[in-house]
């Protein structure tokens, strides 16, 4: 879960700019906010599984690194982190541009499929493919493939930009 929930920051905060610049760079301009609160919809979809696992929460974003991610259903979880994260016992640095190569997708929205580059990356995705509004240029989902084929779908809604955060929201509880 906290790795899903570090990859989900950084597209949001940072998208990948080596391939296509203008329609990137675009992207990127839209998609820079100081802020960022939303609802999700994670379905966990996985070979072991007879049915995918569904659920609901909130997402947080405070520029730089704050984030705090909130399941309210099924059961009810928080993560925070103000910039210092662990994976299993080992400090991680959050991705940036460099660490993928992207491929931008024209069709009815845009869809940006990023490769990773970095090795500790590649253990983790085979590929992360985002797709956003392409009125708006707003990032509103974002499929995460595992290595073994496994995925998780990421489905954005009720989107506030660049309004106060209560910062309360992102101290340990």
């Amino acid at each position: 879960m906290r790795r899903l929930i570090l990859f989900i920051a950084a597209m949001v905060l940072s998208l990948s700019a080596s391939a296509q610049p203008e329609i990137l760079d675009r992207l990127k301009e839209a998609n820079a906010y100081e802020t960022l609160q939303l609802s999700f919809v994670q379905t966990r979809h996985s070979a072991m599984l007879a049915d995918n696992l569904v659920s609901e929460g909130r997402l947080y974003l405070a520029s730089p690194d704050r984030v705090r991610w909130e399941v309210m259903k099924p059961f009810h979880s928080v993560f925070v982190s103000q910039g210092e994260l662990a994976i299993r016992g080992r400090r991680f640095r959050m991705p940036s541009e460099k660490d993928f190569s992207a491929t931008v997708l024209e069709g009815e929205d845009y869809s940006i499929k990023l490769i990773p580059l970095r090795r500790d990356l590649k253990s983790l995705f085979r590929e992360i493919v985002i797709h956003a509004d392409k009125r708006s240029l707003q990032i509103r989902s974002a499929v995460l493939v595992n290595p073994d084929g496994d995925w998780t779908l990421l489905e954005f809604k009720d989107i506030l930009t660049d309004r106060p955060v209560d910062p309360k929201l992102f101290e340990e509880e």
